[in-house]
């Protein structure tokens, strides 16, 4: 086990377990930065938040409780974003592999989030996906394609509302 991976560890313990809940913000920041994740200023983070990934965080964003980031790939969040409670970024995946196993080779995936968009409680982000700036993805979606700016989106798979 590295050094790195140990400072990932312990910060994300006492976030989930000592900091957990609406109030240590600020301490909840530090914690994440020393683990090796980017959090801009002013971004407030609930928790628990359960990360596997690289992980960027703008400024002034806020972070629903059991925020989680699963696989090894990377997750940008712009700034001024809202995150509801439950949002997971699925980061790694399979290729289809032979019938003997299904899951292929294992591959990972870039995700980013633009500036000013709000997803909604329960959402999964999957695959290569980008969501475009001040978009809003209803709750319970599962993003699985490009969300273009200024859109509302929700459903599953999730699909354009109507343009904001």
């Amino acid at each position: 086990m590295t050094i790195a991976s140990l400072k990932r560890r312990y910060a994300l313990f006492l976030v989930n377990h000592l900091y957990c809940g609406t109030r240590f913000f600020s301490r909840k920041r530090s914690l994440l930065r020393f683990a090796g994740f980017a959090v801009g200023e002013g971004t407030r983070i609930v928790g628990p938040v359960f990360c596997t990934g690289e992980l960027r965080i703008g400024k002034d964003c806020w972070i629903g409780r059991n925020f989680s980031v699963d696989g090894n790939g990377t997750v940008s969040i712009g700034d001024n974003c809202d995150l509801g409670p439950n949002v997971s970024f699925e980061t790694g995946g399979h290729e289809i592999g032979s019938p003997e196993r299904r899951a292929g080779s294992g591959i990972t995936f870039s995700q980013s989030v633009g500036n000013g968009t709000w997803i909604g409680a329960n959402s999964t982000i999957i695959g290569n996906t980008r969501i475009g700036n001040s978009c809003v993805i209803g709750a319970c979606a599962c993003v699985n394609k490009d969300v273009p700016d200024h859109t509302l989106a929700g459903g599953v798979p999730a699909k354009r509302l109507r343009s904001l």
